[in-house]
């Protein structure tokens, strides 16, 4: 009888002991979320105004930066030319693109930020600084 009750309490550790392997090896789930830069991918069209009289539009191709998990590439920001291209920080509601020298010379920045409920329209404020002068514009940008 003692013999009994001894594989019983070795069945019964050794099972306890193995409900406790299969716990500790359970698969953890280690993302963090969707990447906020998924919305903004795409091509946009812009449509800028300028002293409020002026207004021009144009297609700007938004994609993920491959180099950094937190930054979008913009080509033809402020229509300076396809394959012309600026980079951006980019949140859950805005892109903020800094001061950037671009390859034909001009110095640009700007900011986009979206209505939290609808995606598919910035409102953006930007600057092209091109010849020494520097010119304010506003721009809403479309997804396409």
């Amino acid at each position: 009888m003692k013999y009994k009750n001894i594989s019983y309490l070795f069945i019964l550790i050794t099972l306890a002991s193995f409900s406790l392997f299969f716990i500790g090896c359970e698969a953890v789930d280690n993302t963090i979320g969707d990447d906020v830069r998924d919305p903004y991918l795409g091509e946009w069209m812009f449509l800028e105004s300028f002293k409020s009289t002026e207004s021009q539009s144009y297609m700007v191709t938004i994609s993920k930066d491959p180099n950094n998990s937190s930054q979008v590439i913009l080509e033809n920001f402020a229509n300076a030319g396809q394959g012309i291209t600026v980079t951006g920080i980019a949140t859950s509601t805005q892109i903020v693109v800094s001061s950037q020298i671009i390859s034909n010379g001009w110095t640009v920045n700007g900011s986009g930020k979206t209505d939290n409920s609808d995606k598919t329209i910035m409102s953006w404020t930007l600057s092209v600084e091109a010849g020494g002068t520097k010119d304010y514009y506003t721009a809403t940008a479309t997804l396409q």
